[in-house]
């Protein structure tokens, strides 16, 4: 039986990966909280969006532009593609790693400096290894590489840490996550290895056409990054490293979520939705993204339901009477990521139609929104006015994707 997107057993089999990754982070984050201290939980929520920034801004939106080239494209291309990025980045980012290395040998820079260069590159070809997958219609092998990602290396740090009490640092930490990042690295070569058959090194011309050819998707991308990642740095600034990271606990609850549902349904209808566009099937491209639509935000509505009641049930037993002070939080953080699940689906119809521009323009809005909305909720009630803040901010981009209030005509 082939496995389509429609097949149950793909998609329980993608959901239990996903669930156990998703389960593995958030027992790490109780167990920060529970071992550590809610200050090392902030540093992890911070570091966490160091290692997801960097890479968007070194990536200069050629992933999104290579993803959507190589479906349906004959195989002799998507080699070429694929092998042409990974190329690069591995050259670029194996330079770095050893003039870091050196400088660190000196004592120029940290170690730890070091180990974020290396989660950065892991983090970046990993991730942009699973979203190719996922466009080849391949989402088993990628969801595989996902779960090494995100389950492995929280558990041996947890065991470990629990065996080992001086390896309950950051730095300990960092290396675990590290040894996660790489072997997940190793195991996407050689899912992809079909496709490095020739390395292919781009010209200097070639990428200059293909990084003007992605301006908007990344523009596009630095400013959703920045959008979903500054609010811990803004509570971190404006309050403190250990409200930060009680933010950061509750907030991890909703990333949770829209991972799930992103991973179980949104990857899953992308390289479908681009082929009803790409095939000029209207019709075919609206049912699919209505049902999209409709399955992500009842699993979403499920799932922050059940996550209510899992962390109402946990937080007396964490010991962390700051977290029972704010628990109340969580509630308008499942609304923040239910309007943010709205919003991105509206970021999908317009990515696999292609309207670089209308996306691009819905992306800047929210990034201005954030930087508008959130620091004045700060200013007016902490983190609960962060909260609500964010909420409404995902409110008003899901609401302009779904009608262009300018009339912004498709390219």
């Amino acid at each position: 039986m082939a496995l389509t997107m429609s097949s149950p057993i793909l998609r329980l089999s993608v959901f239990a990966m996903r669930v156990s990754g998703i389960a593995s982070k958030f027992l790490l984050g109780l167990f920060i909280a529970k071992v550590m201290s809610l200050t090392d939980l902030g540093i992890y929520g911070l570091l966490q969006g160091q290692v997801a920034i960097l890479p968007m801004v070194f990536r200069l939106g050629l992933n999104r532009q290579v993803a959507r080239e190589v479906t349906d494209a004959p195989h002799a291309e998507q080699s070429q593609l694929i092998s042409g990025y990974f190329s690069l980045y591995a050259l670029l980012y194996a330079l770095l790693f050893i003039a870091a290395a050196g400088l660190a040998a000196i004592g120029m820079i940290p170690w730890l400096a070091v180990i974020v260069i290396g989660l950065v590159a892991g983090e970046h070809l990993v991730m942009d290894g699973y979203d190719f997958l996922i466009q080849l219609r391949r989402p088993l092998p990628a969801n595989i590489v996902l779960a090494v990602l995100s389950t492995t290396w929280p558990i041996a740090f947890m065991i470990a840490a629990f065996v080992v009490t001086d390896w309950r640092t950051i730095n300990v930490l960092s290396m675990f996550w590290l040894a996660g990042s790489m072997t997940a690295c190793v195991i996407t070569a050689w899912l992809l290895r079909s496709y490095f058959a020739t390395p292919h090194l781009p010209s200097l011309g070639a990428i200059q056409r293909s990084v003007r050819a992605s301006a908007m998707l990344y523009g596009n991308s630095l400013a959703s990054t920045a959008t979903i990642y500054i609010d811990r740095y803004l509570v971190g600034a404006f309050l403190s490293l250990e409200l930060a990271g009680v933010y950061f606990f509750f907030w991890q609850v909703g990333t949770a979520i829209y991972n799930l549902v992103n991973s179980g349904v949104m990857s899953f209808a992308r390289p479908h939705l681009v082929s009803a566009f790409q095939s000029g099937d209207e019709e075919a491209f609206q049912d699919l993204h209505h049902q999209t639509t409709r399955s992500a935000l009842l699993e979403a509505l499920v799932l922050a339901l059940a996550a209510a009641i899992v962390i109402w049930l946990v937080l007396p037993y964490l010991g962390r009477p700051l977290l029972i002070k704010y628990q109340a939080l969580l509630w308008i953080l499942l609304a923040a990521v239910l309007a943010r699940i709205y919003a991105e689906i509206g970021a999908l119809r317009l990515y696999c139609k292609s309207l670089d521009p209308w996306l691009m323009k819905s992306t800047l809005l929210s990034a201005l929104l954030t930087g508008v909305l959130l620091p004045v909720g700060i200013w007016a009630n902490g983190v609960y006015g962060c909260a609500v803040a964010l909420t409404l901010m995902y409110v008003l981009v899901a609401t302009y994707r779904a009608h262009d209030p300018y009339g912004v005509p498709a390219p």
